[in-house]
């Protein structure tokens, strides 16, 4: 893979359509939030076609509900050729590191700004919940981001709880 200069959540998106998912994995998205009394939130879950289609290349849209609903994603479906080690203790990252690279495998390792990070690993075919999940044990990372129907905080986006930005760590 050719190394993409990624600047915000439009731009990541597009990269995991087209791609990485060369425009046959439709993933969802949606959005979590802090309602004014306090609770949480959820958007209706839409298809990347549904909700990014008609968002320019800037992120914006003259529809200003797709413009909102975009404005609000948060969470994506991982994809499946996608495996997410989403580490929680931050000083496991090196020896997780070197475990990849043993591997020769390619990744993108994202900070959440929370507790850990999310290392991202993109394969040219899908992975049952059973195979993720063995890659996930061996690199100790959450074993609940193997489902195929998980949604992780997506990139470029603030996170619904601290308000800080994922971004690329390394």
């Amino acid at each position: 893979m050719n190394e993409i200069e990624f600047k915000n959540k439009k731009t990541w998106l597009d990269f995991l359509y087209y791609n990485i998912g060369k425009q046959n994995l439709d993933f969802e998205l949606a959005g979590t939030f802090r309602k004014k009394d306090g609770e949480v939130g959820f958007s209706k879950w839409k298809k990347y076609s549904e909700c990014i289609f008609p968002i320019n290349f800037d992120g914006t849209s003259d529809n200003w509900k797709e413009q909102k609903f975009f404005e609000q994603i948060n969470q994506r479906q991982i994809l499946q050729n996608e495996i997410v080690i989403d580490l929680e203790e931050k000083k496991t990252i090196f020896e997780v590191i070197k475990k990849l690279d043993k591997l020769r495998l390619k990744y993108y390792i994202f900070d959440t700004k929370s507790r850990g990070y999310h290392i991202h690993i993109f394969f040219n075919e899908k992975f049952s919940s059973k195979e993720k999940l063995a890659i996930i044990k061996h690199c100790w990372g959450d074993e609940q981001k193997d489902g195929e129907r998980c949604l992780i905080s997506c990139e470029y986006s603030p996170h619904w709880k601290s308000g800080k930005i994922k971004e690329k760590y390394i």
